[in-house]
């Protein structure tokens, strides 16, 4: 009788804070302007490229101040290198990206509520462009389909909109094939973030 009553018990909480979770939920959309660039062996003369980022992103509690926030966009990045005294050789590149990111939360009774955030995102190349000219037709540059990256920010929220500053720190090369060279992106964005349900 008591197993049964402690299953019982046990399923009617864990049923609970799903709901509550559930109820509390949040959804809606971010954006961002940033400064890209390219770090790494291969990165000497790279100058920042300015891109931006779109797309939606979530918000799921797990404690009071714990929160998995998924996100999915659209993000351009890249960057330039200084050839000769005026003219700029860019790569640009575009991703479709999904990072996945563990949020620490305040109060959500503050009106000013400051949050950080941090984890991984896995992004797949929808674009690369060098001088105009698709990668795909340069014969001299053999890339990455996939890349990952490690994202650490902060933001501070009121009335469920929010403006946040990040970096994205890549983790594997956008070239292949220059052992020594490598290069890899680095992004700061400044982002606003707007939940349509809280």
């Amino acid at each position: 009788m008591r197993q049964r009553f402690a299953i019982l018990t046990a399923v009617a909480l864990l049923t609970g804070s799903a709901a509550t979770a559930q109820a509390q939920a949040a959804f809606g959309v971010i954006g961002g302007v940033s400064q890209a660039t390219f770090t790494g062996g291969g990165s000497q003369g790279i100058t920042w490229r300015t891109t931006f980022l779109v797309g939606a992103v979530g918000v799921v509690p797990l404690r009071d101040v714990l929160a998995i926030r998924p996100e999915l966009h659209y993000a351009t990045k890249g960057a330039r290198a200084r050839v000769g005294r005026t003219a700029d050789d860019a790569l640009e590149l575009a991703y479709l990206e999904l990072p996945v990111l563990l949020q620490v939360r305040t109060n959500p009774e503050m009106l000013l509520r400051p949050q950080l955030y941090g984890g991984m995102s896995v992004g797949l190349l929808v674009s690369c462009m060098r001088e105009q000219v698709d990668c795909d037709d340069d014969p001299d540059f053999v890339g990455h389909t996939f890349g990952s990256s490690l994202v650490v920010g902060g933001e501070v929220e009121a009335f469920g909109a929010a403006l946040g500053v990040r970096y994205e720190a890549g983790l594997n090369g956008v070239r292949a094939g220059l052992e020594g060279l490598e290069i890899v992106n680095g992004v700061l964005s400044v982002t606003l973030r707007y939940l349509f349900q809280r």
